[in-house]
């Protein structure tokens, strides 16, 4: 009962709320200084090349569907152009905003791209509804405006994108395999060597 009078004639004296009030200021303050770092590092980030380079793959590959043009006038050539260009996604992820959960996500994106570009023809088709640039570039965005959302999805997903970069991985060998056994086996029916 002691102890209650005491700390409600400190409040009434304004003890307490003085005490407060210092570690409150020191907080919002500290919170200003993480917002003015995060925003600098944003600012730094949007004006660097690659991040721009990575804007740029983004719009060519999803939005005018670069990416199934070239895997079904080119196959294989062009499934193999699409892993080339998605190089700089990881680039940004790994070493400009330096996160391992966010390249996870992003590998797995681009392995199951191509694990469903390899598919002759009806893969081709299926990237048109598949936009793996168009998600890689939403998350490098969520990271650098600091989207929670986005980040925490990103490190919840970390253990099993790892875990589907494995299995989508081998999938690709045994599809990669498959498929060049029907290329063969069709260029043999024909008489092509």
């Amino acid at each position: 009962m002691e102890c209650s009078r005491r700390t409600k004639a400190r409040e009434n004296l304004g003890f307490e709320s003085e005490i407060e009030k210092a570690k409150m200021e020191r907080a919002l303050a500290k919170e200003e200084k993480r917002r003015e770092k995060k925003e600098l590092a944003r600012e730094k980030l949007e004006n660097d090349w690659m991040y721009r380079t990575v804007k740029g793959i983004s719009f060519l590959m999803d939005k005018c569907l670069a990416d199934a043009l070239l895997g079904f006038f080119i196959p294989g050539v062009g499934d193999f152009l699409t892993i080339v260009l998605s190089i700089p996604f990881l680039f940004v992820a790994l070493f400009r905003i330096k996160s391992i959960p966010l390249t996870l996500a992003m590998l797995y994106n681009i392995m199951l791209d191509c694990f469903i570009g390899l598919t002759p023809y009806v893969g081709d088709v299926l990237d048109i509804f598949y936009r793996s640039y168009a998600k890689n570039y939403r998350l490098i965005v969520g990271f650098v405006e600091d989207d929670g959302d986005i980040i925490d999805e990103v490190r919840r997903s970390a253990w099993k994108s790892a875990i589907m970069i494995i299995i989508l991985g081998v999938a690709c060998y045994f599809l990669y395999l498959a498929v060049k056994g029907l290329y063969l086996s069709i260029a043999a029916m024909f008489g092509c060597n």
